[in-house]
C-alpha cells in the first residue's frame, strides 16, 4: 500500500501542476490517475478456489480490505475510452480446519469504457474488459492462483471546467472464479494530458 501511495503522489502532483499550463481540449487524449476505496470478496470458498486437497472446512474471516488502484488509458472522444488499470485489492482472510492465513489479490486489467454525458460536467460510465489477476496465498495452506476473467462495472466522473482534472466514483466487480470474486468501490482522481 505504501509503495502505490509513494509511487502516485509524485506523478499526481506534477500532473496537478502541468494541468493548469496544459488547458486543452478534455474530449479526447491520455490521462492517469490514482483512486482508493474498499474491496469486498463475495462467494468465496477457499477450499474449492485453491485446488488444494489439503485444505478443508473453510471460513472467510476477514472478507473486506482497503484497495488502492492507479491507471492509465486514452480517451477517443466523448464516449470511448481504454484503459490499463492496477489494482492492489487487500488481503481476505481465512480459516480452516488446517489452519488459518490469508489471500493477498493483485489484478491488472485492460478495459473499454463507454461513457455518456449527463449534465454540467458529469457523466456516467460502465467499464468492460479483462483482468488477469494473482492472489497470493500467505501464512496458510491453501495455494496461490492466478488467471484472466472478466471484470466490469459502473461509475460517475466529474470533469472540472478550469483544469483537465477529473474525480470518479465506480463500483467494480473482478469476477475471478466462481468461488472467488471481489467487488470494489473506489474514488479516483485523474488528469488528462
Amino acid at each position: 500500500m505504501k509503495k502505490l501511495a509513494l509511487f502516485a503522489a509524485p506523478l499526481f502532483a506534477s500532473s496537478l501542476a502541468v494541468a493548469p499550463m496544459a488547458m486543452a481540449d478534455t474530449s479526447s487524449g491520455i490521462y492517469s490517475g490514482v483512486g482508493v476505496g474498499s474491496a469486498q470478496v463475495h462467494d468465496a470458498d477457499v477450499s474449492s478456489f485453491s485446488e488444494n486437497n489439503s485444505v478443508s472446512g473453510s471460513r472467510i474471516t476477514d472478507n473486506n480490505d482497503t484497495a488502492q488502484s492507479a491507471f492509465v488509458g486514452y480517451k477517443f472522444n466523448d464516449w470511448f475510452s481504454t484503459e490499463i488499470n492496477y489494482a492492489d485489492l487487500g488481503d481476505i482472510a481465512y480459516d480452516s480446519d488446517q489452519g488459518s492465513g490469508h489471500y493477498q489479490t493483485k489484478a491488472y486489467s485492460l478495459s473499454a469504457i463507454g461513457e455518456l454525458p449527463l449534465f454540467y460536467g458529469v457523466s456516467g460510465y460502465a467499464r468492460v474488459g479483462a483482468a488477469y489477476w494473482k492472489a497470493n496465498a500467505q501464512e496458510g495452506p491453501a495455494s496461490n492462483q492466478y488467471g484472466t476473467d472478466p471484470v466490469y462495472g459502473l461509475g460517475l466522473k466529474y470533469q472540472f471546467e478550469t483544469v483537465p482534472v477529473f474525480a470518479r466514483a465506480e463500483y467494480t466487480r473482478y469476477d475471478m472464479d466462481s468461488d472467488y470474486k471481489i467487488d470494489a468501490a473506489m474514488a479516483s482522481v485523474g488528469v488528462q494530458f
